[in-house]
């Protein structure tokens, strides 16, 4: 064989080997590279799966939040709506407590109202009577003489005297032994002597007298036995006298002051 045969025969066997050679690189590449990809996929695939773990996590807890957040607003909401009922009704509470004590603000005050009307009624009416008995006694001194009025005294006495006589005088203390008299005049000497007797009549004692003079009475005459006090006196005569009137006419029994002629029930 000639070296042209052999130079062609290492040139196919060079050319086999090479192709063999470029074949298993091949498949050792394409080994490496195919356990390469699955390498890679399987982390792309994990990494995958972990993202959509994580994901479904967060929509899980995104989920519980808005249930979450949904029930404390309906807390705040139910909150909200007693706290708003308890302040009307408390604001209602107080509303009628204030009403309340207005009513038993203007009651009150209606009530001492009525109170002090009562009160300045009563007033006036005592005054009144004052200025009543007042303008009688003037009415009295205008008509009557000194002679007549003298004698009006007399007859007061007397008619004083003669009362006296049915009085009871037991509770009178028995350490007493002076009796004040009080008259507009001097008391004179049989009308004294009189009380005198009618005194120790009734309590089987001497009894002295002190005879004071006081004008304010106008007539008649008082008699004081320490803190017991028998009023005979025009002023109180009249005093006593309008208040019988006074009630008569609140009893209907008069219709006016006209119709009244002095007679007793």
């Amino acid at each position: 064989m000639d070296s042209g045969s052999e130079l062609g025969m290492l040139l196919v066997k060079a050319i086999i080997l090479g192709v063999v050679i470029t074949g298993i690189l091949g498949f050792v590449l394409y080994q490496y590279l195919s356990k390469s990809t699955y390498s890679h996929l399987d982390n792309l695939k994990q990494q995958t799966d972990q993202v959509r773990n994580k994901q479904s996590e967060l929509n899980e807890k995104i989920k519980q939040a808005s249930e979450e957040l949904n029930k404390r607003r309906a807390e705040a909401d139910a909150l909200v709506g007693r706290m708003k009922n308890e302040a009307e009704t408390t604001a209602q509470e107080e509303r009628e407590k204030i009403i309340k004590k207005a009513r038993s603000d203007s009651e009150e005050i209606l009530n001492k109202a009525h109170q002090s009307k009562a009160v300045v009624g009563k007033e006036l009416e005592k005054q009144m009577h004052l200025k009543a008995v007042d303008f009688s006694i003037l009415v009295l001194k205008e008509i009557l003489s000194t002679r007549a009025m003298g004698g009006f005294n007399e007859n007061m006495i007397s008619e004083f005297l003669d009362n006296l006589e049915n009085v009871d005088m037991s509770l009178i203390d028995d350490a007493l032994d002076t009796a004040d008299v009080i008259t507009a005049a001097p008391l004179d000497k049989k009308s004294e002597e009189r009380l005198l007797s009618i005194i120790k009549s009734k309590m089987n004692r001497d009894i002295k007298i002190n005879n004071t003079i006081d004008k304010k009475i106008i007539n008649g005459i008082v008699l004081k036995f320490g803190s017991l006090s028998l009023n005979g006196g025009l002023v109180e005569l009249l005093k006593d006298q309008g208040a019988v009137i006074k009630e008569k006419l609140d009893r209907g029994l008069l219709k006016n002051v006209e119709e009244y002629g002095g007679e007793s029930d």
